[in-house]
């Protein structure tokens, strides 16, 4: 027991013991003694007793003995989502309003779901809180914006993402019925992000992003440009696309593209970029191909596009740093 206390011995109406004094004092004048004479010689003994200058003893009540006023449905008392929470989610929810109800329904260790994640606001609140949770959504899109979300919010944390594809068979038939996932899933396990946040509408050619630096740390300026990503799920590519990725670079006046691709490239098409030319950065010297050809196999393999220093966070708006709190009352 501890914490703030309040006392009350006469208030309480249930079952009234007059008749009698405790240590000469009386009741207040048309009040009762709640309780017995033993209860009263119990509580002294125990030292919840607290007296007035007239003698009166009062029952010290503890706060954290306290039941305290159940919440009603109208919860008025928290801010919607601020500027600085905000990650660009059409239905983000604050992270406090998750925060009481997990805090409200489960002990620290419990284990949190949340079956429609969305942008991660649950698990979020759950790994802040001590919880173990699980996180269900059914968009790899979603699915990159929750790591990036926890990723930025708990710098240490380990978890297991279940569902992706995790070899080149799984990642040819996401390809094959699910075209637009898998656009969102290879976009950001090579470390771009989906055009226009995966919002659908016309593409001109782009499917995501790779933001970078176009200088090194300390060469005197910096600058952030974005290589632009083509997508081709299908089975049939040829030169002609390639072609056409040069004509976005121009039109969007970047310097770099990515081509990837589940098919193998042709010959044609492995020329044809290499005829794009390079790009060399004014400050380092270094020199990029600037249409560079990735094949699901190069992915699995490792291999990355060829970029100046990569500004991940560019684009994107990132989740404050939190720290994980397990100091809370049992509820059971």
């Amino acid at each position: 027991m501890g914490g703030g206390w309040e006392a009350d011995i006469d208030a309480e109406f249930e079952t009234p013991k007059d008749g009698w004094e405790y240590r000469q004092v009386p009741p207040y004048k048309g009040r009762f003694w709640a309780f017995s004479r033993a209860n009263m010689t119990r509580f002294a003994r125990e030292g919840r007793l607290v007296y007035a200058s007239s003698g009166m003893p009062e029952y010290k009540r503890y706060l954290d003995e306290q039941l305290g006023v159940p919440l009603q449905n109208d919860w008025d008392d928290l801010p919607p989502v601020s500027g600085r929470e905000r990650l660009g989610y059409p239905t983000q929810k604050p992270i406090a309003l998750l925060e009481r109800i997990v805090a409200a329904s489960s002990n620290p260790g419990d284990v949190v779901l949340d079956p429609f994640c969305g942008c991660g606001t649950a698990v979020h609140a759950a790994q802040k809180l001590g919880r173990h949770w699980v996180g269900i959504d059914i968009t790899y899109l979603s699915i990159g914006l929750i790591q990036r979300r926890l990723m930025n919010a708990f710098p240490d944390i380990n978890f297991n993402i279940i569902g992706e594809p995790s070899g080149l068979d799984d990642a040819r038939h996401l390809a094959a019925v699910e075209p637009h996932q898998f656009q969102y899933w290879i976009t950001q396990k090579i470390g771009g992000q989906p055009y226009r946040g995966g919002r659908k509408g016309a593409d001109r050619g782009i499917d995501g992003y790779i933001y970078y630096t176009w200088n090194a740390v300390g060469a005197g300026r910096a600058g952030t440009a974005a290589a632009i990503i083509s997508v081709k799920t299908g089975r049939n590519v040829g030169v002609a696309m390639v072609r056409d990725l040069c004509g976005v670079l121009e039109r969007e006046k970047a310097d770099i593209g990515i081509f990837v691709s589940v098919a193998a490239p042709s010959r044609d098409m492995a020329r044809e970029a290499a005829a794009a030319g390079i790009w060399t950065d004014p400050i380092t010297n270094e020199s990029y191909p600037r249409i560079q050809i990735l094949t699901l196999d190069d992915v699995f393999a490792g291999r990355i596009p060829k970029l100046p220093l990569l500004d991940r966070q560019a684009g994107y708006r990132r989740a404050p740093r939190e720290a994980v709190s397990r100091q809370q009352p049992s509820l059971f």
